[in-house]
């Protein structure tokens, strides 16, 4: 994919593309499907395959939440944040209802598998996160702006974020992407929807 090799070449990292479908894909015999609960683990496996899989097989709530597969979730995500990581309830309620997800159900997710995803993301040293936000400078001619969430990071504030806004997204993380997604403490996750990507790639 030519945008994923500009992407490598100018700021590093592994990029990936993501496709999002409303509709089930037909997999193909290149196509892994792998047993993951969570989507960050799906980005691991998808670093070395194509993958195309069901959201629905996501045990992680906030995936599933992210993907509209699991909107009646949404009171258990801010009880979590409450009873196990100590938030305010007024607090967590917030960050769940502002979280991006999308509205309608997904019935499919590719990565790598089309060459014209919706987005790219990839995990960044600081020094590489650094030069993306001053080519996305330099070629947009606008100041990087954005808000920052410690819940449901690449799920749902990188590559659903991303999507909805056509924009840059960027987040340090979650603890389940740390944890299950092997995310390593010196990165952290970028996202640019295809048609930023390609104008910021030229």
């Amino acid at each position: 994919m030519e945008i994923i090799r500009k992407l490598e070449s100018a700021i590093g990292g592994r990029w990936l593309g993501v496709s999002l479908y409303a509709v089930p894909v037909k997999r193909k015999t290149e196509h892994v499907c792998p047993q993951v609960n969570r989507f960050c683990e799906t980005l691991k496996i998808a670093s070395v395959s194509k993958v195309l899989i069901d959201p629905h097989q996501f045990t992680c709530p906030g995936a599933r939440y992210a993907f509209g597969c699991g909107n009646d979730l949404k009171k258990s995500m801010i009880d979590k944040l409450v009873d196990k990581k100590g938030y305010n309830a007024a607090v967590a309620k917030q960050l769940i209802e502002k979280t991006p997800h999308c509205q309608d159900e997904i019935h499919a997710i590719g990565i790598n598998t089309s060459e014209n995803p919706g987005m790219y993301i990839a995990e960044l040293q600081p020094m590489q996160a650094m030069r993306l936000v001053q080519i996305y400078q330099k070629m947009l001619e606008k100041i990087f702006q954005t808000e920052i969430s410690s819940v449901l990071s690449a799920c749902a504030n990188v590559v659903v974020k991303a999507i909805q806004t056509q924009d840059m997204a960027i987040s340090f993380g979650c603890d389940d992407s740390r944890a299950s997604g092997s995310v390593s403490q010196d990165r952290l996750y970028a996202g640019l929807p295809s048609t930023q990507a390609r104008t910021m790639m030229d």
